[in-house]
């Protein structure tokens, strides 16, 4: 008697399912695709500029100056960029890790240069609670907040395979989710002394928590995200939408506590409120933030949003964030309807968890397009388009072989050039795939 080749196939499948969903497997998957990100720094920084990973083992960052300038020549605190991850703003997270806000003014008459010459132009939660790491651990300040990176980067990795994301969109869509995020080309970000990992694992468990009605806790994560990245706006605002639909919903069906998810609201921000008035009490100006940003020169060009030309230059950009972008506008006008319809199965009409993913996404997109400076950073802020990797996940159900492709074109532009841009700081002699260059700086260790 042969055996069942069809038994054995669905016995097979149910056996890889029960893999795919134990704790070990899905720990190890998500640590693996993080070691593959540390493993991408290391092999760039030896092939692009013939440097280790850390190329000072011995020095760790620190001030000769503890008033120094954040854009003083050189920059300090020295060594910063020692680790191939610490380019660019690392700088000044690194710097609010080593000496907090001590060098900033204490009169709120000071002009706005001096908020962002001590290192306010970025939101100080992250360096802070690095340095508290930095502190309890004794770890160099850079290794600490890379370390808070890797277990951010980490829960994170996790979350995309959570039961509540399998359970709406399948096990196939979910792990495809998972890959195609850490395959786009700006996932190295949740490897380096930003917080982009934090942010985005905290959003994501906030998105979980609301699909499961569990409305506080979703409130209290979605808000603690508003003190790493100006950017998570777009969740809180998403949020905020969500929960006020969610009692809409509730009052509609007449339950007698419809008006519960209204009691998060207040929390979608709590993050912001508590920098704020921590900076009135270090600094006496709880505007210092906004000033500091003002003296940056940050903007919002709204007028790009319906500039055609815009959208066709930035093709050429030095990441070529354009074609990102115009993927983007393909993989939701593809994949959007079946996402939307899988959170909202069962329901008529839209139900909070659509409402977040629909709201944060158009934030997120109208911030990648009006907030750059030029088109330099629009794939850093796609990452925080849930439908966009959502929408991925679909592709690696529907069409797995679409969903490959994409995946190698996403690699291909992650390495030559995203990447390459941000660990050689826009060197286009090291990066000889980049488009018109923007931006470019010297290498201070």
């Amino acid at each position: 008697m042969f055996p069942d080749l069809a038994q054995l196939r669905r016995a097979l499948a149910a056996r890889i399912g029960r893999l795919a969903e134990s704790v070990p497997v899905r720990l190890a998957v998500a640590g693996f695709l993080v070691c593959l990100q540390l493993a991408a720094f290391g092999r760039a920084a030896h092939t692009r500029l013939g440097l280790a990973f850390d190329t000072y083992p011995d020095e760790a960052p620190y001030f000769s100056d503890p008033d120094a300038p954040a854009f003083a020549t050189p920059r300090q605190p020295h060594r910063w960029s020692r680790l191939a991850v610490s380019r660019f703003d690392a700088q000044h997270y690194i710097a609010t890790a080593e000496r907090g806000l001590t060098a900033c003014p204490s009169d709120a008459r000071a002009p706005d240069d001096a908020y962002l010459q001590c290192g306010l132009g970025w939101l100080p939660a992250w360096g802070m609670i690095g340095g508290g790491v930095s502190t309890v651990t004794t770890l160099a300040s850079d290794q600490a907040l890379l370390l808070l990176a890797i277990l951010a980067a980490l829960a994170l990795n996790l979350l995309w395979t959570s039961e509540t994301i399998v359970k709406r969109f399948g096990r196939g869509a979910a792990w495809g989710a998972l890959i195609g995020f850490n395959a786009f080309p700006a996932a190295f970000y949740l490897v380096t002394p930003y917080s982009e990992g934090a942010t985005l694992a905290l959003a994501l468990a906030g998105f979980i928590a609301l699909v499961n009605e569990r409305w506080l806790l979703a409130a209290a994560l979605v808000g603690a995200s508003t003190a790493l990245q100006p950017s998570s706006m777009a969740f809180a605002l998403a949020l905020a939408a969500a929960l006020g639909l969610a009692a809409y919903r509730r009052r509609e069906a007449q339950e007698a506590h419809w008006w519960r998810p209204l009691l998060g609201l207040p929390l979608c921000v709590w993050g912001q409120l508590v920098t704020l008035i921590a900076l009135q009490i270090a600094v006496g100006d709880w505007s210092a933030y906004f000033r500091a940003r003002h003296a940056f020169g940050a903007t919002y060009h709204w007028h790009r949003l319906v500039e055609v030309s815009y959208y066709m230059k930035g093709l050429s950009g030095q990441d070529m964030d354009g074609a990102m972008l115009l993927a983007t506008f393909g993989i939701l006008a593809l994949t959007a309807r079946d996402v939307l319809q899988r959170l909202s199965r069962g329901a008529s009409g839209l139900v909070p968890g659509a409402m977040f993913v629909v709201v944060a996404s158009g934030v997120a997109i109208v911030l990648a397009v009006v907030a750059p400076p030029g088109y330099w950073g629009q794939t850093r802020f796609l990452l925080s388009c849930p439908l966009l990797f959502l929408g991925l996940g679909t592709i690696a159900r529907k069409y797995p072989v679409l969903f490959v492709l994409w995946c190698i074109l996403s690699l291909a532009f992650y390495w030559h050039v995203d990447l390459c841009g941000y660990i050689t700081q826009g060197n286009h002699k090291a990066c000889p795939a980049l488009g018109r260059v923007e931006l470019a700086m010297p290498i201070d260790s």
